[in-house]
């Protein structure tokens, strides 16, 4: 990049690989396309007209940021919205189990339950909370192997004043989470909600496995857009 005056202000701007001139790259050099131009009459089987046309050559063909192929780019891309659509229904379905596990426990706001927190390392906590909110836009397919830490907001009986966080917990039949018997976040609930008041609670497209959280999981850390072989959740062809 160049620093260079422009209408009574200093701007940043690319600077050319090939002429140094600033304002232009070397794709778009005006030096070197006239280079070529004369090259290619003088001497069209030239080393620098073969590799310039090489280079204009690559650049009309589109290549995808999400499968690599080319052709298309990632808006138009059919294996982009196949796998979109394949997560839709993943989240679908296992939204509908999380939500059939939770009326079956009784367990949504207002819910007393006994929690313990299993640990691989013996230092086993149990304490009884009330829950007085669900994270639902947390709660997604990627919870059975990675159950996410902020799930439910939870009120403990010893210091009732302070809400705190509680993540989501194992389903013994290892459907809604993976389950260890010696590890992780086991509940009894000892005050059922009713079936119509969790359903009340639960927000209007959630069932639908739509949401924001979906878009999330085609970005990478840094919130860019990921690639094909990044979605390690489903079976590609």
């Amino acid at each position: 990049m160049t620093t260079v005056y422009k209408n009574g202000g200093y701007v940043r701007t690319v600077t050319c690989s090939a002429c140094w001139e600033p304002g232009h790259n070397k794709s778009k050099c005006p030096a070197r396309k006239e280079r070529y131009e004369r090259a290619k009459e003088e001497d069209p089987d030239s080393w620098f007209v073969k590799t310039y046309e090489r280079e204009k050559e690559s650049r009309s063909v589109r290549s995808c940021g999400y499968c690599r192929e080319s052709g298309h780019t990632r808006r138009t891309c059919a294996h982009h919205k196949s796998d979109r659509a394949k997560t839709v229904e993943m989240n679908k379905e296992w939204r509908r189990q999380a939500l059939d596990y939770f009326e079956n426990l009784g367990l949504g706001v207002g819910s007393l339950i006994e929690v313990e927190n299993k640990s691989r390392w013996g230092s086993n906590t149990s304490h009884n909370v009330l829950v007085t909110g669900i994270h639902w836009e947390n709660l997604t397919f990627q919870a059975k192997p990675s159950p996410p830490r902020k799930a439910l907001r939870v009120r403990t009986l010893e210091d009732f004043a302070n809400e705190t966080y509680m993540g989501l917990p194992s389903d013994p039949a290892g459907i809604i989470t993976d389950f260890d018997p010696e590890y992780g976040i086991h509940v009894k609930v000892l005050g059922p909600v009713s079936r119509e008041v969790l359903k009340a609670s639960v927000p209007d497209t959630w069932l639908t496995g739509e949401g924001e959280e979906v878009e999330k999981m085609f970005l990478n850390y840094d919130d860019k857009p990921c690639q094909r072989g990044d979605v390690n959740w489903l079976e590609k062809k």
